[in-house]
């Protein structure tokens, strides 16, 4: 016996393969199939944020915050970017293996023995069983009721 679908219902399989409404939605459904195009997002976001911060920065400090600054703005910044967003996502990989390895160092001395809760712990237990006292961990103190 075999299930035949009834022809004015759509199944969940056209239903997830009919384009999306409007190009903004399009745009979504394919960057979430495409992983070239996902892994240009981090990359597009980041040069496109700091280009329109850095080009605002820059139009600001020459004095030209007058009329018509939006205008030179944007314009500076669309000129900006699709320079930017290139080096951003070509260097970005060789630019993450240089910082790993320049904080390196940086991770290896925060191994080191220092002030930290296992030091602290390991002393507190050699000085316990040095003395020998016994250990009470978790003991809170007696509440008083005589006086209630």
């Amino acid at each position: 016996m075999s299930i035949v679908a009834h022809p004015n219902l759509p199944s969940r399989a056209s239903a997830y393969r009919q384009p999306a409404e409007g190009a903004f939605a399009q745009a979504v459904l394919r960057l979430r199939r495409s992983r070239s195009l996902a892994s240009m997002l981090p990359a597009l976001l980041f040069s496109g944020l700091m280009t329109l911060v850095v080009t605002a920065v820059m139009h600001a400090t020459s004095g030209a915050v007058a009329d018509g600054f939006l205008g030179r703005w944007m314009e500076s910044w669309l000129t900006a970017w699709p320079i930017a967003f290139p080096v951003a996502y070509l260097t970005g990989p060789a630019l993450q293996r240089l910082a790993a390895a320049i904080s390196a160092p940086a991770r290896m001395q925060a191994r080191d023995p220092g002030l930290a809760f296992g030091d602290i712990a390991d002393a507190s237990r050699r000085v316990t069983r040095r003395h020998g006292y016994a250990v009470l961990r978790g003991l809170k103190p007696a509440k008083d009721f005589s006086a209630v």
